[in-house]
């Protein structure tokens, strides 16, 4: 089975990128001002494919995919909007040890998700810096904690869920599925799909600041050579993190500080 999905986090207005999800330039390269993204959805919309809930059944067809967005952003509300203008479901993965606060969406936020027909999943509790580092009880509590919360507020069992920070490893997807996850999104490029003690395991396309619409329809098409870029410097990033795991994190850390846009820009 291959499942092409696409990964967003916030949409913020020009220079407001503080305003809607994890502040700090880190976080900021990853979120698209409101322009961008809908350049962005006009593109995919007139792409013909269809972009639906991961549990849908036809959702594995040929020119059908996902649309992720994580960390819970309050931006989450407005997005989906934009989405059910264009007949499009979106994935919203919540942090939820920081629902209700500033700049990350409400309890009655998610209840709205749900309710439009959007998928509500779980973006861990705490958000981890290292989730794969942590120990199979605290894996375990951070799936069931963050999972427990969402059923409780959407009254329905919530299946769905994106590994933090791309730290994916056997471990973090073992502790997801006893906690209920069937569908788990990583920040793997591929469109390639395995399992995990009954819970499929997803990789994505990241998106970022400044990437351009044709660039997201090739992700998502698998048109050009979009794809294989990213998986080859995926995988550069991967190594560096297995072997030079503190100097990758302080050069990464120093380089996105370096290039956040300024509120003038």
């Amino acid at each position: 089975m291959k499942i092409p999905a696409l990964m967003y986090h916030d949409v913020v207005e020009r220079g407001q990128a503080d305003a809607s999800g994890f502040p700090g330039g880190a976080a900021a390269h990853y979120k698209l001002d409101v322009a961008e993204f809908d350049t962005h959805l006009e593109a995919l919309a007139a792409s013909g494919s269809r972009f639906a809930a991961v549990t849908d059944t036809f959702v594995a067809a040929a020119g059908n995919g996902l649309l992720t967005f994580d960390d819970g952003g309050a931006s989450a509300v407005a997005v989906a909007a934009a989405l059910t203008r264009r007949g499009m479901i979106g994935h919203f993965l919540i942090t939820t040890a920081r629902i209700g606060q500033q700049g990350f969406v409400s309890a009655a936020d998610v209840v709205a998700l749900h309710s439009a027909g959007h998928v509500v999943g779980s973006h861990s509790h705490t958000h981890p810096a290292e989730i794969s580092r942590l120990s199979m009880a605290e894996l375990e509590r951070e799936w069931q904690q963050s999972v427990d919360i969402l059923s409780a507020l959407l009254g329905a069992p919530v299946t769905v869920a994106s590994v933090p920070g791309g730290f994916y490893s056997r471990q973090v997807a073992q502790a997801a599925a006893a906690a209920g996850i069937r569908y788990l999104l990583t920040s793997e490029p591929t469109v390639r799909t395995q399992v995990v003690d009954g819970c499929l395991i997803l990789g994505r396309y990241t998106l970022w600041r400044g990437m351009p619409a044709q660039r997201a329809l090739d992700l998502a098409l698998g048109s050009g050579v979009a794809r294989q870029h990213q998986w080859l410097a995926w995988n550069l990033k991967k190594l560096l993190k297995r072997w030079a795991r503190p100097l990758y994190r302080w050069v990464r850390r120093t380089l996105l500080e370096r290039s956040r846009p300024s509120a003038g820009n």
